[in-house]
């Protein structure tokens, strides 16, 4: 009996001390860890990031165009040409322009005879000089007047020269700019893609005639898209830029990551939400644009 009794003395103790425990100040909702659910995306949906239409740069008929609907392409891929022959005959006219003026800078015969044609007009003068003041009037007053006459001749044909080698040399860098010039014209008659991507439509065709800004084809890259949402105002702060988010597609079953990049600073005052973009990587070409998927962003502490 007293065994009975002291057992219930002990169970109401102890469910006093816990009363007690769990109603004391120490021990409030606060110091309970919480955990943080993840943000949901709403109404998320699969884009483009950039979608580039390539214009014409010159005028002209469409002679070669590689593309179609559909045509993966590559950055710097030539894939298409305007017709160019007239533009080619004039690149070899300026090439062999800067050719010949490449061989007249290097020419420096004229120089080196008016250098040795000024050395022999002045030896002569100096030592016609040289045998007056030995023996007066040896060589007459005319004679060295037409000595000094060809020396000063041989003189101004050497700076002449020298001139003419500067002139030759401007020459040659002009032919250098006008043969670049045709270069560059050159390239323009030719189509290059300016990126990766997705040919998506035609505009023009082989034969057509186009004109600087025409828009022959659209190329939209799908290597890496976009997600486009919106979530709750109180739920993300700036902190989160750069925080990974889990995407699922449903059909065709697909499971990757994005990164979120963006968030706008401005909430609809109806239902406090703020639009977010996050980027996800599509190389292997998987997903699509227009697919909505579900999209949750890690929650950071």
């Amino acid at each position: 009996m007293r065994n009975n009794q002291f057992s219930l003395f002990l169970l109401a103790h102890s469910s006093i001390y816990c009363l007690a425990v769990l109603a004391s100040p120490c021990w409030s909702q606060s110091d309970i860890p919480s955990i943080k659910k993840p943000i949901v995306v709403e109404n998320a949906i699969l884009k483009t990031i950039e979608s580039t239409s390539l214009a014409s740069q010159v005028s002209g008929m469409v002679h070669v165009l590689d593309v179609h609907e559909g045509s993966k392409i590559k950055k710097g891929q030539e894939v298409g040409r305007i017709r160019d022959i007239a533009v080619r005959l004039q690149m070899d006219k300026a090439k062999l322009s800067f050719d010949l003026a490449q061989k007249k800078q290097a020419n420096d015969i004229d120089q080196k005879l008016a250098a040795k044609n000024r050395a022999v007009a002045e030896n002569e003068f100096t030592r016609a000089m040289e045998a007056n003041l030995k023996v007066s009037n040896v060589y007459p007053i005319n004679e060295i007047d037409r000595l000094r006459l060809l020396f000063d001749r041989a003189n101004l044909e050497l700076e002449r020269t020298v001139y003419q080698k500067s002139v030759t040399e401007m020459e040659s860098a002009l032919a250098a700019l006008e043969y670049k010039q045709s270069q560059e014209l050159l390239l323009r008659h030719q189509i290059i893609s300016p990126c990766n991507g997705v040919v998506t439509s035609v505009e023009k065709r082989i034969g057509e005639w186009v004109d600087p800004g025409s828009i022959l084809f659209t190329i939209v890259q799908i290597e890496r898209l976009r997600i486009e949402g919106f979530v709750n105002a109180l739920d993300i702060t700036p902190q989160h830029i750069g925080t990974k988010a889990k995407v699922r597609i449903q059909n065709p079953p697909i499971e990757s990551e994005a990164e979120l990049v963006f968030i706008h600073p401005d909430a609809n005052p109806v239902n406090l939400q703020v639009r977010v973009f996050l980027e996800i990587d599509n190389r292997e070409g998987l997903l699509r644009p227009g697919l909505r998927p579900t999209v949750t962003i890690d929650n950071v502490p």
